[in-house]
């Protein structure tokens, strides 16, 4: 399946736009939201109240979690069309298959996230992200040695997600702002998609 230059960078662009939408729901959120110390999840979730999950002693309440969800979903089908942009400007080899597939899996978890919120079932809500955070990584090494333009650049974004990874570690023995860690997390993974669907479109 080939993927236009215009339907690949748009789909990076709309995967950016999460950022510019996730404010609304915030705002919402009928009781208090820290973006700093809550996860991005806590918005999809589907009831009030605390520990509405094990891992949130604290209170909850998204009244637009429908749509928090939806966001999420559609937010995992952008991404994996602009890993599939990239991927196709890549020589086909089983190296660039299995970067590929780890980059996708994260974004599959988004796609999960939003399906089945912590609420509902949190283990395979979570678990699919998580192990897509960690394949990330992986895959990202394997681009930067793919990838014919932005290896630099590559490897710069692929050296800030160890460090989140890194100092999320911590939070087991120090207070941690995970909730902006996770979102940086995403943030530079869709900065590093979209910088670098705009520059292959630029060299072309």
């Amino acid at each position: 399946m080939y993927i236009s230059k215009k339907i690949g960078v748009l789909s990076w662009l709309v995967t950016c736009c999460y950022f510019l939408i996730e404010p609304f729901f915030i705002y919402t959120s009928l009781v208090p939201y820290s973006f700093l110390y809550h996860a991005m999840s806590d918005l999809g979730v589907t009831s009030c109240g605390k520990y509405t999950y094990a891992l949130a002693p604290y209170a909850i309440c998204s009244p637009h979690h429908l749509w928090m969800n939806a966001l999420f979903i559609i937010n995992g089908l952008t991404l994996s069309i602009g890993i599939l942009y990239l991927a196709q400007h890549l020589e086909k080899t089983k190296v660039r298959h299995l970067a590929t597939i780890f980059l996708l899996l994260l974004a599959l978890g988004n796609i999960v996230s939003g399906f089945i919120p912590a609420d509902i079932d949190l283990f395979w809500h979570s678990i699919i992200a998580q192990v897509g955070m960690l394949t990330t990584i992986a895959g990202l090494g394997m681009y930067a040695k793919l990838l014919p333009t932005g290896r630099n650049w590559t490897l710069a974004c692929l050296i800030i997600l160890v460090l989140i990874l890194v100092l999320v570690l911590f939070v087991f023995f120090f207070p941690m702002p995970v909730g902006l860690l996770q979102r940086l997390f995403y943030f530079v993974i869709f900065i590093w998609g979209t910088v670098l669907a705009l520059w292959n479109v630029k060299q072309k």
